[in-house]
């Protein structure tokens, strides 16, 4: 599987239904009392942006881009307008080696965290506060510093993902107007 470094159009991805989900295995015994095993540590994302597509041109861009991506076959970066930016407080660093940092995006509820790692940072909106000589891979979400300690970053990331179909099922409903019932798009581990 390949990854191509190309987002998914932003005006079909505005207003996806979806967002996070964990797995998890309960077993419910017959007292009523479960017992609750978290499989995955880090959430995945799931959507379905078939009602972006409002439009001919719309349809063409979106036709193109699943023939490039061939399906599930390749990965791409997805705009998740429900959380795609990290802002004051939330972008912290995880230490790798003495000069390389993971981008990590901090939630915070009360005394509880979960850290995110941010792998497709978006270029031209970061800002990073700490350490010196700071370079950024866009495709890792690696920072490397000559020296120092980054800090804290804002800005926003995508979310590395790929379609979770291989079939384009579009129909004409009218002069001009398609449709493609379901557009399931599912996050990937990069």
């Amino acid at each position: 599987m390949a990854f191509i470094e190309t987002r998914f159009p932003e005006d079909i991805s505005y207003g996806a239904s979806g967002g996070p989900g964990f797995q998890t295995d309960v077993v419910v015994v017959n007292s009523g009392h479960e017992q609750r095993n978290a499989a995955w540590q880090d959430a995945r994302g799931m959507w379905d942006v078939s009602h972006g597509v409002r439009s001919e041109a719309q349809l063409k861009t979106l036709i193109a881009f699943f023939r490039v991506m061939k399906g599930r076959a390749n990965g791409f970066r997805f705009k998740d307008w429900q959380d795609y930016k990290a802002e004051s407080g939330e972008g912290v660093f995880r230490t790798l080696t003495a000069t390389t940092f993971q981008m990590v995006k901090r939630y915070t509820l009360a005394a509880s965290v979960h850290d995110r790692d941010i792998k497709k940072p978006v270029s031209g909106t970061l800002s990073i506060t700490g350490g010196s000589g700071v370079s950024i891979d866009y495709a890792t979400g690696i920072v490397t510093v000559t020296s120092g300690t980054p800090t804290a970053w804002t800005g926003q990331f995508d979310v590395p993902c790929r379609f979770d179909t291989d079939q384009m099922r579009t129909s004409i409903i009218a002069y001009n107007l398609h449709s493609w019932g379901q557009i399931p798009v599912i996050e990937i581990r990069v």
